[in-house]
């Protein structure tokens, strides 16, 4: 019996490896190959309109030159804006900034300063209104560009709604530890990254350097900057509704070893994120499906690794994939990591850096790891345990009738469901998602399925999100007082799941229908 188990596992791990040599095979050899076909004719180029948008705290030493540099763009001045938020500096930013000009400043004064995922979701709210714009730009304050930058993510946001740029760090008095990550970057820009993008697979969205167009945050509504767990959380929830982000490595953003901040997600965070993301229906979004089981991939580094045990093993007993099998992946994945160095131009004392990070990795991993945390006593970061759960009161109609419920807003990990409850009775939403009010929504599809109706503000004509990545778009804007009354302008907050009298199905979405179906009433 035992060894009948050992042979199963044994042939999962050989059909892993196997699966991955060749994926990884087939990645190294787009990046060789660029499957875009060249335009016979050069198409009219069209300028969008940009907002550029920089987040600074305390980054005097490179924010005066950056603004610069954005200022000297070969982009026509009328066609792009640049907005820079000073939350709570203690430096001379603001003040060389007004020297230079050419941007708008956004001081933030508080206690403590605000965060660069809760800044950008407060000045997109205020930006979001602004009309004729077609993109975004999320710049890191230590970035280094040329006077192509603008045009380069103009040029690439004609056909990509999504597009994420690349990052060459220059070695500055770097340590043993950054010259490793540099190279690893280098590495992934160079093969993982421009070889996804060739093949037209998603990327981790990269809040030091994104482009997004305007209608894509107006239908996600939110932005998720807050880490590398929550951003590759949102890069999961923008694939899911066909805008996976494109690496484009033309967009080139530098920045010194000193000032780079290395961003991993944690292997934890990546299963928990394939758990609740895992489902029939994702199966069936190709782009979302292989995105997901990406989180799977092993470095090249670790595959060979693996290759030589499962050798060492069929070579010696019996196994249902013999010696000889075990070879021919072992020379495929040889050429295919060969080839990749030869491109990135890693020879010898960069290939001992790159080769050392799988070491670096797999001890992050393992302490990584719930049972190791719990094992040393580590702390845990507080947005990873914390279960979060409000029980609030909602109204559903059949069209008739009018019956009081229930509805438990639950928050596990970062990730959020809903429960309905009437009496004994419940309903779960079909899968976790990545913001509160996808999952509402989901429970008043499903209730609409069986002929009932939540009256909550969400499904209101009068109710209007309000854009903010930091609570997962549970607040909005009523605007019964002024659909009602021209000469008011009146937008009061409200939570998605509220309620009031004044309550009219989302159907009716326009001031015209809104006062026929008053009158009708």
């Amino acid at each position: 019996m035992l060894n009948n188990i050992s042979f199963f596992l044994l042939l999962i791990f050989f059909l892993y490896v196997a699966v991955f040599t060749i994926y990884f095979s087939i990645i190294v050899a787009a990046s060789f190959i660029n499957f875009k076909k060249k335009q016979k004719t050069p198409l009219k180029r069209e300028y969008k309109n940009l907002i550029v948008i920089i987040y600074s705290h305390n980054n005097e030493k490179t924010i005066v030159n950056l603004l610069e540099q954005l200022n000297k763009q070969d982009y026509p001045k009328g066609n792009y804006q640049i907005h820079i938020i000073l939350d709570n500096c203690t430096d001379d930013s603001s003040n060389r900034l007004e020297f230079v000009g050419g941007a708008k400043l956004w001081r933030l004064s508080d206690d403590m300063p605000l965060g660069r995922d809760k800044a950008i979701s407060w000045l997109l709210e205020n930006l979001m209104s602004f009309k004729k714009v077609d993109g975004y730009v999320f710049l890191n304050a230590n970035r280094i560009v040329k006077t192509d930058f603008l045009s380069t993510i103009n040029e690439s946001l004609q056909e990509n709604k999504v597009v994420v740029g690349s990052t060459e760090i220059f070695l500055e008095d770097a340590d043993y530890y950054e010259k490793v990550w540099s190279n690893v970057n280098t590495y992934n820009s160079n093969i993982m990254k421009l070889g996804r993008s060739r093949l037209g697979l998603a990327v981790p969205i990269d809040s030091d350097i994104t482009a997004i167009t305007h209608d894509v945050l107006e239908k996600v509504q939110c932005i998720d900057f807050k880490d590398a767990n929550s951003e590759l959380k949102y890069s999961f929830l923008l694939t899911s509704v066909n805008y996976p982000p494109k690496f484009v490595p033309e967009i080139k953003t530098y920045v010194s070893s000193m000032d780079y901040e290395l961003r991993r997600p944690d292997f934890t965070f990546k299963m928990n994120l394939f758990y609740h993301c895992f489902n029939i229906k994702a199966i069936f979004n190709i782009k979302f499906a292989e995105f997901l089981f990406s989180l799977f991939k092993p470095n090249p580094i670790i595959l060979i690794a693996m290759l030589v045990i499962i050798g060492t093993y069929s070579f010696n007993y019996y196994f249902l994939f013999d010696f000889p099998w075990s070879v021919f992946l072992a020379i495929v994945l040889a050429i295919a990591f060969g080839l990749s160095i030869y491109k990135t131009n890693l020879y010898i004392k960069p290939l001992f850096y790159l080769l050392a990070c799988p070491f670096y990795t797999l001890s992050d991993t393992i302490c990584g790891l719930t049972i190791f945390k719990k094992i040393f006593k580590f702390k845990k970061k507080k947005q990873e345990i914390d279960i979060e759960k409000i029980t609030v009161p909602v109204s559903v109609t059949n069209g008739r009738n009018v019956f009081s419920c229930t509805m438990d807003l639950i928050s596990e990990g970062g990730f959020k469901k809903a429960i309905f409850r009437y009496k004994n009775k419940k309903q779960e939403t079909v899968q976790s998602y990545v913001r509160m009010c996808d999952a509402v929504k989901n429970i008043s599809d499903i209730l609409e399925q069986h002929g009932f109706r939540m009256k909550i503000c969400q499904s209101c004509a009068y109710f209007s999100p309000k854009i903010d990545g930091t609570n997962n778009m549970v607040k909005g804007y009523c605007n019964q007082k002024a659909v009602e009354d021209a000469n008011c302008a009146e937008f009061p907050e409200t939570l998605l799941w509220s309620s009031c009298q004044y309550y009219i199905p989302q159907e009716v979405n326009n001031v015209i229908d809104i006062s026929s179906y008053i009158k009708n009433r």
